[in-house]
């Protein structure tokens, strides 16, 4: 099954140019990212004294305005030309990575804060505009090949970049990491200028102009609540997000605690998140088969992420943790699989960046919220408490989907037999 992947990879990558020049431009960021956050996790950890409340909202003030600002980015990918708007995007991102050089030389962690909040809004529109312009790239055939390959090339960019950030700290400091940074996202913006789309940026680009920006936004939620499918699955993602955001934070306090908030540990952690994302690719040949096979995926994942995190402090060995810290990021990555390419095959075309905005907004806003929250509970109550309690809320998640999923299904079993009678 990986080889015959593998082979499909290949040929869709040779034959579609633009593709390739976002997949690059796109890795390469992710990879500049990767280090970003370590540098910055690490910065906070240091200057706070391994505090869980200002370790939570390092990770969750980066999340904290995606509501808005992952909607917004929705809108304005079906108005206008999606390319430019990611090219800005990327510029944008770029400035406020250099930004970070002089706060982390500074030693400010409001500056930190305030930086740390500017990119994560950035990066929500980018999110947002980035999801309809891959399938507009690559076609809406071959709209999951192209997801799989994007968190293929998206794996190994957190796989280097958060095992060699932790070590590029050690050896030649934050500043050097940040730039870096700043550059890849020039680079992702050079990459995107080239691609060039292979089917029509929007429905409802032609009509930009004719509505305000609130109007299309009011119009993505009333689509939303009209479809109980893709209200259900949004509802579900943002309970998920109430436990997944305690994920990070609470590695970073258990390695600040069992290994001496050793940089490259850190880093090894955080490099996990590579692992995860290309073992979850190795397997997508088994999604796309039918609603009913990804929708048992998404909710099976879901229970499965949770229960591996509640194990997860109760481990000491170093590389068993690491391991069973893959696993559960591989069940995460899984559950992105199945879902996003689900999600967007369910909404209007004309609604695909409204709704992709809509559902990034409400669950990273919340994960973020999450991040604080479980970084206070881990200093209160103990770390396995907080794995617990994070872990839970991922499988609730799940359970949630499952039983909307078996109740789908009793319906159309029930009109199927009475359309027979």
């Amino acid at each position: 099954m990986i080889n015959q992947a593998s082979s499909g990879y290949l040929a869709f990558i040779r034959a579609n140019s633009s593709f390739r020049r976002l997949w690059a431009g796109w890795t390469v960021s992710a990879l500049g990212d990767s280090f970003n956050q370590a540098a910055v996790v690490f910065l906070i950890l240091s200057l706070s004294g391994g505090e869980g409340l200002k370790t939570g909202l390092a990770i969750g003030l980066r999340l904290s305005s995606r509501l808005i600002f992952a909607g917004l980015g929705g809108v304005i990918a079906d108005r206008l030309d999606r390319r430019l708007f990611l090219i800005s995007l990327d510029l944008s991102l770029a400035t406020a990575a250099l930004l970070f050089v002089f706060a982390g030389s500074a030693g400010s962690l409001p500056a930190l804060y305030a930086l740390t909040v500017l990119m994560g809004a950035l990066s929500a529109a980018h999110a947002s505009a980035r999801m309809v312009c891959l399938q507009d790239t690559a076609g809406a055939a071959r709209f999951d090949r192209a997801l799989a390959l994007m968190q293929i090339g998206f794996g190994m960019a957190v796989l280097l970049g958060n095992g060699l950030g932790g070590a590029m700290i050690a050896i030649v400091g934050c500043q050097a990491v940040f730039l870096f940074d700043a550059l890849s996202f020039v680079f992702s913006a050079f990459c995107t200028w080239t691609a060039v789309p292979s089917q029509a940026a929007g429905a409802d680009a032609a009509k930009a102009g004719q509505s305000s920006l609130r109007q299309d936004w009011l119009a993505g939620i009333r689509h939303l609540r009209t479809q109980p499918v893709l209200l259900r699955m949004v509802l579900t993602n943002a309970v998920w997000s109430l436990g997944g955001g305690g994920v990070f934070v609470i590695v970073s306090l258990l390695c600040y605690q069992r290994f001496a908030n050793d940089p490259v540990v850190l880093g090894a952690f955080f490099a996990m998140t590579g692992i995860g994302a290309l073992s979850a690719a190795a397997v997508r040949p088994v999604l796309g088969r039918g609603f009913r096979q990804d929708g048992l995926i998404i909710g099976w994942s879901c229970v499965a992420e949770g229960l591996l995190f509640m194990l997860l402090p109760h481990v000491i060995n170093l590389p068993l943790s690491l391991l069973l810290f893959a696993a559960q990021l591989a069940s995460a990555f899984l559950f992105g699989l199945a879902y996003q390419p689900l999600l967007l095959r369910e909404a209007d075309p004309a609604m695909r960046g409204r709704i992709s905005g809509l559902d990034s907004g409400i669950y990273l806003s919340l994960y973020g919220l999450a991040a604080a929250v479980h970084g206070t509970s881990a200093g209160i109550l103990g770390l396995n408490a907080a794995a617990a309690l994070a872990g839970g809320i991922m499988i609730a998640a799940g359970l949630f989907w499952l039983l909307f999923l078996r109740r789908q299904n009793t319906i159309v079993n029930h009109l199927n037999f009475a359309q027979e009678k």
